[in-house]
C-alpha cells in the first residue's frame, strides 16, 4: 500500500506511443514481403538496441559527423572494406546504403500512417555491424511529423503539421535539405562521382521502401511513390508501374555502380539491362 508520501510511477497505458503504428506495420511487411526490406529498423522500433555488442563488433555514425565531413572518410573506408571495388562505385554503394536506410522509416511512416519519423541530421545514427543486420539506424530522440488528428498529436516530440502537402515539405526539407544533401556533398568533397548517379539512388530508395510497406496498405503504391518522388524531385530518375498483381514496380534510370565490382550481376531494377551485358 503507498505511503502518504510515496509516488506512483506506474506508466500511463492511455498515452500513445508514436513508433506503435510503424512497430505494428513493420511486423505485417516482415509477414507479407520478408524482412529484409525493414530489417536495419527493427532494433529502434522494438527498442532493443543490443549495449552488450562488444566495442569492434560494430561502428556508429552520428549523421551530423557526415554532415561536416569529420567522418566521411571513415565511412569511405569501411565501404572499400565491404565491397572491394574502384573509389567512385565504394562510395556509390555506400551513398546508396546510407541513403536506403535513412530514407526507410521515413517511408515507413508516411506510408502506413503519415507519421513521418523526423530523420534530421541532428537525430539519426547509422550502424554498420559484423553481424546482422548489417546496416542499421536509429533516432536518439523520438521525433515525428504527424496531421492534426493523429492520435499521437501533441505528445512531445510530435510535431503536427497543417496537411498532406506541408507534411511532404516537411519531409523533404529535414530529411534531404538538411540532412542527405550536406552528406552527399561530403560524400564529392572525397571522391569524384556523379552527382545524378547519386540521386539516382535516393530515387530507387523512396521505390523500394514504398514498394515494401505499402503492400500492407489499402493505398494504391503507384499514387504513394510519385508523391514521394515529386516531393524529392526525384521523379525523374526512376520509372515506376503497378503490375498485375497491383505491386509497385520500378526501374532506375542510373546505375548504383554496384555492376562494375568482381563477380557483381545488374541489380534487377538497373537501367542496364540484360541486352547490355
Amino acid at each position: 500500500m503507498l505511503s502518504a508520501t510515496a509516488v506512483d510511477v506506474r506508466p500511463d497505458l492511455t498515452t500513445p506511443d508514436p513508433l506503435a503504428a510503424l512497430r505494428d506495420a513493420a511486423n505485417r511487411v516482415g509477414g507479407t514481403v520478408g524482412p529484409n526490406p525493414l530489417l536495419g529498423l527493427r532494433d529502434w522500433l522494438d527498442s532493443a538496441v543490443d549495449d552488450t555488442a562488444e566495442p569492434d563488433e560494430c561502428v556508429e555514425f552520428a549523421a551530423t559527423e557526415l554532415t561536416d565531413g569529420t567522418r566521411v572518410a571513415e565511412l569511405l573506408g569501411a565501404a572499400s572494406a565491404l565491397w572491394g571495388g574502384s573509389p567512385h562505385a565504394n562510395a556509390a554503394l555506400a551513398w546508396k546504403t546510407y541513403c536506403y536506410w535513412m530514407v526507410a522509416p521515413a517511408v515507413l511512416g508516411y506510408v502506413t500512417a503519415r507519421r513521418v519519423p523526423l530523420m534530421e541530421a541532428g537525430n539519426a545514427v547509422f550502424r554498420i555491424s559484423e553481424g546482422e543486420p548489417m546496416f542499421a539506424v536509429r533516432q536518439p530522440t523520438p521525433r515525428f511529423l504527424a496531421l492534426p488528428d493523429d492520435p499521437c498529436a501533441g505528445l512531445p516530440g510530435v510535431e503536427v503539421v497543417a496537411g498532406e502537402a506541408a507534411l511532404l515539405e516537411r519531409m523533404r526539407a529535414s530529411l534531404l535539405e538538411n540532412h542527405l544533401a550536406p552528406v552527399l556533398a561530403a560524400f564529392l568533397r572525397e571522391v569524384r562521382v556523379g552527382r545524378r548517379t547519386m540521386m539516382g539512388s535516393l530515387a530507387s530508395g523512396l521505390a523500394y521502401a514504398t514498394a515494401s510497406c505499402a503492400q500492407v496498405v489499402d493505398e494504391p503504391a503507384e499514387v504513394i511513390a510519385k508523391n514521394l518522388l515529386s516531393a524529392f524531385d526525384v521523379a525523374d530518375l526512376v520509372d515506376v508501374a503497378t503490375d498485375e498483381e497491383g505491386r509497385l514496380v520500378y526501374q532506375r534510370r542510373t546505375c548504383c555502380l554496384a555492376i562494375t565490382l568482381e563477380g557483381a550481376r545488374t541489380c534487377t531494377t538497373c537501367c542496364v539491362g540484360p541486352q547490355h551485358r
